[in-house]
């Protein structure tokens, strides 16, 4: 067994739809802050931003399912 297979997990887990959608949405947001300001990323980290907005992520992403 070389080292890779011993960290390597059996079972790997796919992301819930709302979390592959709350990364889809945060890129997005990464680009806003570049197109507004030429800064190539924002002065905060993707676990801030999801904190900050989390229940307007959930409203868009219910309202994204609804059609």
């Amino acid at each position: 067994m070389d080292d890779l297979e011993k960290f390597t997990p059996l079972f790997s887990p796919m992301p819930s739809d709302f979390r592959i959608f709350c990364n889809e949405m945060w890129y997005r947001h990464k680009d806003e802050i570049f197109a507004w300001t030429g800064v190539i990323s924002p002065e905060y980290d993707q676990t801030y931003y999801l904190k900050k907005h989390k229940w307007l992520l959930k409203k868009m992403y219910k309202d994204s399912n609804r059609g």
